[in-house]
């Protein structure tokens, strides 16, 4: 049975939630159709690659053990083989651990007379001994709670930008630029945050655009602390179960320079190949783990478990929330502290932020009102938030600038529409259709007038819609009824898909249990041929049901040589001859 057989079968056996870690842990890339198509995505060079850059040291040493085996080499754990073959890099057979022949290959000369220390494991039960100071904790809680807002930021700007795919899987430059200007962090910085954004599945890639998954909705609606929590059982669990219990085992024996200590957890790791430690440590200092290169307790008590022992740690050191708002004339907002999760948001419906920080300062103008009133809120509403906040009348220029968004709402309007008119503007102010019509600027949506009162475009109307914010218009969505659309509902209006995206990984698997169930219950053409070719390419078994001539089933167990005409032909070694089978009669094939 060859290798893409052995694996393809393995994967079909697994559970949801172990797929799902394999999914995750390999990094895949594309879209497989089958099981069979996933198994020679794992087996990829690149794919391969990657995922030995991972292994931790006592995983890579029981790889090694079986692929370059040192002089007096002792054989590994079960559970550290156990792990390599949950990684999709060795399997089982009749007892006998093997290295899938695509692995040895690139994993020998890796591994060739390579010392590989690992920690012995009566230090696992030892106390790790770290000192902690108050200075040292509120420089780790001052990190966490930045992180925690800078991802808060990425996820509401991700609601807010259409932010296309640029690349297989990256973010464009200037989505970059945008965001680091707002952050006042560097690009680096933003890329390392849109990366966990990406490990957390808050964010999705559907139809080359991202979008917000369940999980960035749970993400925001969760204290500060919870986030914090998000983000460092995703560093742990980053790390692999064996790769945790041995960074945990090295604390113990000898707390030091993080950094050094990762090194020696991870062996093979080469940031030629991939930049695992670098972004291991940029996350680390990002969420506390370890100020100035050092470790922290935090990381401690997330490697042991006690996440929430970590929290209590963590809480005291922390901005203390507020529930205040300086509302000033010049229609800004000072928060003076951080504002609790309810707040925050309700707020940002309809101001735009300025300055993210502990002390963080909003600004309101026309177009963040007009999306206030997009998402459900009434003008008395947003007066009523802003004056409970600031506890005083409002500024005169807030009150007028309330009125002028209540009266000016509504007033230019883009519906769907079809063919080259995808997107309709209506106004009753034909004197703003004109100018939208002779804006220079707008001559790339190629505007041309459909009668007195609309306007029309080929472009989708969230392109359109995003295009008029960007120079100062208020244009409001609404659907075949005449509805206002919420900017986040609008968002997926036109291309017909649901507003907030499914975890893809579960989807992909989904997809695969049913391409695994309908070739074995009634498979099209391109299934048939699919399966009949992978084994005859494989050499392996083919079980072949199909209707006789009475339409009763009958089943053949053949080993698969030719394929043509219309016909399967295959030697049946339990009746010791040539079969011939036509495929219109066939309707169900199983590989093994």
């Amino acid at each position: 049975m060859s290798d893409l057989l052995i694996l393809a079968t393995d994967l079909r056996e697994r559970s949801d939630e172990s797929l799902t870690t394999l999914l995750h842990r390999r990094n895949l890339a594309g879209s497989p159709k089958d099981f069979f198509d996933l198994a020679q995505s794992l087996f990829a060079n690149k794919s391969i690659q990657s995922a030995l850059t991972k292994l931790a040291a006592a995983e890579a040493l029981a790889l090694q053990w079986l692929v370059a085996p040192m002089p007096d080499a002792a054989q590994p754990a079960e559970n550290e083989l156990v792990a390599l073959a949950n990684l999709g890099l060795i399997h089982n057979s009749k007892g006998t651990w093997t290295c899938y022949e695509s692995v040895a290959q690139l994993a020998e000369p890796m591994l060739r007379n390579k010392v590989i220390a690992v920690s012995g494991p009566a230090a696992v039960e030892a106390p790790v001994r770290i000192s902690e100071t108050a200075a040292t904790m509120g420089l780790a809680a001052i990190a966490a709670f930045e992180t925690q807002q800078a991802i808060t930021e990425l996820v509401l700007d991700v609601e807010q930008h259409p932010i296309r795919q640029i690349g297989k899987t990256g973010i464009g430059v200037g989505d970059i630029k945008r965001l680091a200007a707002h952050l006042r962090r560097s690009t680096v910085a933003v890329r390392g945050f849109y990366t966990f954004a990406l490990q957390l599945r808050l964010i999705e890639l559907v139809s080359e655009r991202w979008w917000l998954s369940s999980h960035a909705q749970d993400f925001l609606a969760s204290s500060m602390l919870e986030r914090w929590s998000m983000l460092a059982n995703q560093w742990v669990s980053s790390l692999g179960e064996v790769g945790a219990r041995q960074l945990r085992t090295l604390l113990a024996q000898q707390p030091g320079d993080l950094a050094e200590t990762l090194r020696a957890v991870f062996p093979l790791a080469d940031v030629a190949v991939d930049d695992q430690l670098s972004l291991l440590m940029e996350q680390a200092q990002g969420i506390g783990f370890c100020v100035s290169g050092q470790p922290t307790l935090l990381l401690v008590r997330c490697l042991e478990g006690q996440t929430s022992v970590a929290e209590d740690l963590l809480q005291p050191h922390l901005p203390q929330l507020q529930h205040s708002l300086i509302v000033q004339a010049d229609l800004s907002l000072i928060a003076p502290g951080p504002l609790d999760t309810a707040t925050e948001l309700i707020l940002r419906k309809f101001a735009n932020i300025e300055q993210v920080s502990v002390a963080s300062t909003y600004r309101l103008s026309a177009l963040s009102l007009s999306h206030g009133l997009e998402c459900g809120l009434t003008a008395d509403q947003i007066r009523t938030v802003l004056t409970d906040l600031s506890a005083k009348a409002l500024p005169q220029p807030v009150e007028y600038l309330l009125r002028e968004a209540e009266n000016r709402f509504g007033r230019l309007v883009i519906a769907s529409g079809t063919g080259t008119e995808r997107s309709i503007l209506r106004s009753t102010d034909g004197i703003l259709l004109t100018e939208i019509l002779n804006d220079s600027r707008l001559r790339p949506y190629a505007f041309f007038a459909l009668s007195a009162g609309s306007l029309a475009s080929r472009f989708e109307p969230d392109v359109v819609y995003f295009g008029l914010r960007d120079f100062g218009y208020l244009p409001v969505r609404v659907d075949n009824q005449g509805a206002v659309l919420s900017p986040l509902r609008a968002a997926s209006w036109s291309l017909g898909i649901s507003p907030v995206a499914t975890d893809p990984m579960i989807t992909l698997i989904k997809d695969l249990r049913a391409a695994d169930a309908r070739v074995g219950a009634q498979p099209d053409d391109h299934d048939l041929t699919r399966q009949i070719q992978l084994a005859m390419k494989n050499k392996a078994q083919l079980s072949v049901t199909l209707t006789d001539r009475t339409g009763a089933e009958v089943e053949f167990k053949i080993l698969p040589t030719a394929l043509a005409n219309g016909r399967l032909r295959g030697l049946d070694k339990r009746a010791d001859i040539e079969r011939t089978l036509p495929l219109d009669r066939i309707v169900r094939v199983a590989i093994g």
